[in-house]
């Protein structure tokens, strides 16, 4: 039985279906061929089949054990809007995208028990935000600017416990983020990034 992902997974896909291609292509100023439109998101090559809207690694790119939060991002991102959205350059926390609801979200982020993972791995932790192709910025203990797809990044940020306090993990976002996605889709990008830190980190 397919869980409610999958569900919104293949409605994405199908909605995706229903676009004019060839506008979102030359929106995005992506390549493409006859089968497949190629694009990156955080950093990793991927290609999209312009016949079923499946998405996949193309070549060596990052082992996806599902598309789940490609899809949804990408897919928001591709037909959001019919104008290319430009990045404000000004970083904002959850909360100021989101009003009362963002509020209480950057308060769960702020002791984020994924956090504790990365706890004493500072350097292993700079290592992996720069594989990602993360650029340094922030006072935090590990800052980076990680690309998510075209001009649309996010700002990592991670504190060490110390002994008064547990490790934190915090995120930022481009002040026009939402012209970029829904407020929904920024959990994706979180959890990407998330995902890809670990996997980077552990190695």
């Amino acid at each position: 039985m397919a869980s409610n992902y999958d569900k919104m997974e293949q409605l994405a896909r199908s909605l995706f279906l229903q676009q004019d291609q060839e506008q979102i292509i030359r929106r995005w100023d992506l390549r493409c061929d006859r089968e497949n439109i190629y694009l990156r998101l955080f950093s990793d090559p991927l290609k999209l089949s312009r016949k079923t809207a499946v998405l996949s690694p193309d070549g060596e790119g990052y082992p996806m054990r599902s598309t789940v939060n490609e899809s949804m991002i990408l897919f928001d991102i591709l037909t959001r809007s019919p104008e290319r959205p430009r990045a404000a350059g000004v970083w904002t926390s959850i909360s100021g995208l989101g009003g009362i609801i963002g509020a209480s979200h950057d308060r769960t982020l702020s002791h984020n028990k994924e956090a504790a993972l990365f706890t004493g791995g500072t350097e292993r932790l700079r290592n992996a935000c720069e594989r990602l192709g993360g650029v340094p910025c922030g006072k935090a203990d590990v800052g980076y600017v990680i690309p998510v797809f075209a001009d649309f990044s996010v700002l990592f940020q991670f504190w060490d416990a110390d002994e008064e306090f547990p490790a934190q993990i915090k995120y930022h976002f481009d002040a026009n983020a939402l012209l970029f996605m829904h407020y929904e889709t920024l959990w994706y990008v979180m959890s990407g990034v998330m995902d890809r830190l670990r996997r980077l980190f552990g190695q």
